[in-house]
């Protein structure tokens, strides 16, 4: 029974450091997913969207070429003050490389590989803008979602986002639906920032979904920007999460 229980602790580990498909052209995974060059390969990864820091998204990704890849860093806390001459200079590098792939993209809507801003629905309607888009300009192309492990929840809300857009279900519904992909996604605080941001942006989604376009979210904010996440988290009144 012991050799049994280490075998899947061994097999649940070497599990984690894998993707995991989250639908037909949609990959979810940790930061190795990214060095796995037969899976990029495989399945013909041309999209990769990293949801972490922003100076370790730029570092990790500055090898790739912009002529096989669109590469776009996803960053809620960007603060252009926390990082060092290099990290900047690294970030540097990488928006002049990618900025003109996510510009054509997104047909102009985004102008930034490195997409910020002071409201997190904001945030949230860029990502399925460039999923979208993604997959209008190229359906046979793969798109690769990242963090450091991929366990974390600020991938879990992009994720569960684009699970709610593209099924139509409710918040349980789809946490339910990323568990099974990704058992060892973590779970959400009850009143925490992401599970709040979830909630509501569960709420416009089926507004969206029952009467039409996207609500008008013109809150921008460039690269130079500062915004602290705890002040964030303050703007917005919490609501109860609808899942667990």
């Amino acid at each position: 029974m012991a050799d049994f229980r280490n075998q899947h602790a061994l097999a649940t580990a070497v599990n984690q450091l894998q993707p995991q498909k989250l639908s037909n052209n949609v990959w979810l995974g940790p930061l190795n997913s990214v060095a796995q060059n037969d899976f990029l390969s495989q399945n013909n990864i041309k999209f990769i969207v990293g949801i972490l820091p922003s100076q370790k998204c730029c570092y990790y990704l500055r090898d790739l070429s912009s002529d096989l890849f669109c590469c776009v860093s996803i960053d809620p806390n960007f603060n252009v003050q926390k990082l060092t001459e290099d990290e900047g200079a690294c970030l540097m590098k990488f928006n002049t490389k990618f900025t003109p792939n996510i510009s054509t993209l997104t047909e102009n809507r985004l102008s930034n590989a490195v997409v910020t801003n002071i409201n997190f629905q904001k945030i949230l309607n860029d990502f399925l803008d460039i999923m979208h888009s993604a997959q209008k300009m190229d359906p046979q192309a793969g798109i690769l979602l990242f963090s450091l492990n991929g366990n974390d929840n600020m991938l879990s809300t992009f994720a569960l986002s684009y699970i709610m857009d593209q099924h139509n279900c409710d918040l349980t519904q789809a946490f339910s639906y990323l568990r099974s992909i990704r058992p060892s996604v973590k779970d959400f605080d009850e009143l925490g920032f992401y599970a709040n941001e979830l909630v509501k942006f569960s709420i416009t989604l089926k507004s969206v979904k029952a009467y039409g376009a996207l609500p008008s979210l013109k809150t921008k904010r460039s690269a130079a920007d500062v915004v602290d996440h705890d002040d964030a988290e303050l703007e917005s009144p919490r609501l109860k999460r609808t899942f667990v």
